[in-house]
Order: C-alpha cells, then sequence, then structure tokens
C-alpha cells in the first residue's frame, strides 16, 4: 500500500501554476470532480517511490519477480528510491545528482529495440519510479527534467506495449468476458511478467495522464485498450503455491479498462488492490468508489468515510 503522508499539496499547486492561459481560457475548466480524482492519483503515484524502498513491491513492480530475475536497473532503482525517502535539506544536492547518475546510467545501457523482454521492462519500470520522483518533488529543475525525458520514456513504453501483445495477444484481443481462462493452466513466473507488464503500461499512461492535466488543465482521455487481473489475492501472493492456491479459491479479474463498468460488477471490495482502486477512482471519481469500497476498505487508500455525526435527541 502507498505511503502517502509526507507528500506535500502544494507542489501540485506549483504544477497547476504553470498552466497555458491560451489553453485554459479556450477551454472550459474542469469540474471538481475530475479536480478531485486527478489530485489523489497524483498523490497515490507520488508515494510509489517510497512505497518500492520500503516494500520492494508497488501496484506494478512485484517483489518475487524482482528478485528472481535481480535486473540490475531495478537494482539501482531501489537504491535511489530509498536514498531519496532519507532527503533532507543537507543530502537534497546529493540525492539529486545520484537520481540524475542512475537515469543517464539507464538510458546509457538500455536498448528498447533489442533488449530482453525482462530487462525492459525493469527499464520502465525505473524510468518510471524516475519520471514519479522528479514530477512530483517540487524542484523545478527536476520536473524540467522529466519533462524533456517524456519522448524518450514514450518509446520505451511502446516497445514494451509491443511485447505485451506478443506475450499474450490472445487476452488482449478477445476480452469479452470479464472472467479469464483458469489461472491453474499459467506458469507462475510467465504469469508476473506479463501481469507486471500491463501494470507498468497502465501505471505509465496514468502518470502522462494525471501530470498533463495538472499542467494544461486539460481532461483528455488516452483511450488505451489495456487490461490487468483485478485480484489483489493474486497480486499479493508471495509464492507459486500461495498464487495457485488464490486461483483456485478466487476468481481471475481479468479487466480491460475500457470495459470497467461491466467487468468490476463481478468483483467486491476485497478483490481490489491499490491499482484497481486507482483505476476506479479515476474513471468513477473519488464519492463513487468511496461508497463501493464502503467503511472498511476505503480507508485502506486514502478515500477515508465520514462518519456522520447526528445532534442528540433530547427526550
Amino acid at each position: 500500500m502507498s505511503q502517502c503522508g509526507s507528500f506535500d499539496s502544494s507542489i501540485i499547486e506549483d504544477i497547476v501554476a504553470q498552466q497555458d492561459t491560451s489553453i485554459t481560457e479556450t477551454f472550459p475548466p474542469p469540474n471538481s470532480s475530475v479536480q478531485s480524482r486527478v489530485e489523489f492519483a497524483a498523490k497515490r503515484l507520488a508515494a510509489l517511490p517510497a512505497t518500492f524502498a520500503s516494500q520492494g513491491q508497488t501496484v506494478f513492480i512485484h517483489r518475487m519477480l524482482f528478485q528472481h530475475t535481480n535486473p540490475p536497473a531495478l537494482q539501482d532503482a531501489l537504491s535511489t528510491c530509498a536514498l531519496y525517502a532519507l532527503k533532507n535539506p543537507s543530502t537534497q544536492s546529493l540525492v539529486y545528482q545520484n537520481l540524475e547518475h542512475k537515469r543517464n546510467q539507464l538510458v546509457a545501457s538500455t536498448d528498447a529495440s533489442n533488449a530482453s523482454t525482462i530487462h525492459l521492462l525493469a527499464a520502465v519500470q525505473a524510468f518510471l519510479l524516475y519520471q514519479i520522483i522528479r514530477f512530483f518533488d517540487g524542484d523545478i529543475r527536476l520536473r524540467a527534467q522529466a519533462e524533456a525525458d517524456e519522448s524518450l520514456f514514450s518509446t520505451w513504453t511502446r516497445q514494451l506495449s509491443m511485447r505485451v501483445r506478443q506475450l499474450a495477444p490472445c487476452q488482449l484481443d478477445a476480452l469479452d468476458n470479464a472472467l479469464a481462462p483458469p489461472i491453474a493452466t499459467k506458469n507462475w513466473q510467465r504469469w508476473l511478467v506479463e501481469e507486471s507488464s500491463r501494470r507498468t503500461l497502465i501505471v505509465a499512461y496514468m502518470l502522462k495522464g494525471v501530470y498533463d492535466f495538472l499542467k494544461t488543465g486539460l481532461d483528455v482521455n488516452a483511450g488505451f485498450r489495456v487490461s490487468f487481473t483485478a485480484q489483489a489475492a493474486l497480486w499479493d501472493a508471495q509464492s507459486e503455491s500461495g498464487w495457485q492456491r488464490a486461483g483456485a479459491e478466487k476468481e481471475h479479474f481479468e479487466i480491460r479498462v475500457a470495459q470497467w463498468d461491466s467487468a468490476v460488477a463481478l468483483a467486491g471490495p476485497e478483490d481490489l488492490e491499490e491499482l484497481g482502486v486507482l483505476v476506479m477512482a479515476m474513471l468513477w471519481g473519488l464519492d463513487r468508489t468511496r461508497m463501493w469500497l464502503g467503511y472498511r476498505y476505503a480507508g485502506r487508500y486514502g478515500l477515508e468515510m465520514v462518519v456522520p455525526v447526528y445532534p442528540q435527541i433530547l427526550l
């Protein structure tokens, strides 16, 4: 679960302050519902590097795949995120230098067109973490560096998207049903690569949409055809036996983002983990998501429900 307690809300205000007035004057201002869901997503995304540093797992990086493959790109990203989490005024310049150095090493060592799928995945995941840090740190120079890297990062994500289609073409082209084939028919390591890739793409698209909205004020529907497994028990499993058991006991929700409403109708609050909640909040808004999750689950994702206090009736 992401850790959002230390996020400085003034960072969002700084990004919004950079909006081009010629754009904002041409289009009507976004309604408060869109603004609130984007700010919620920004806070949750900004917490992912700290989550990776403390837990070795996020909504798009699985701890066991990381440990099994041990890619240098994610090793560097883990140390960078851990160092960034300890940043203070005395160490800030050193932390920024390390971040820039690791980003440069990553770019110099990655040939996105020819890298193996697992190494491309790790490179995109590391780059995504660096983009999140730089977009939401609050430092103008870091933000400018992240903006300058958007084109290169988009190139890498397109390469990963093509690999995802090669890994699981049938799943992506024929998702008329929300329920995928039984999980027992799959290999766990293969599933981890497929699922991590798809989740990485979703978070990358979400980051772009969130930042572009804050920067321009425009609510642009990306319209991407991406699916992921919206079953917390499967993503949270830390062993193949646990994964197989979850697959046998739980429904395997293979959800396409573009078909969210019909697909999620079969799920309950206990089935979703943070990525599912983030997607739901972006599509439905915070109030509807909060009500769907209910009191027991909403607070886990920073959507605490306000319990009404009724005046005491004097008899």
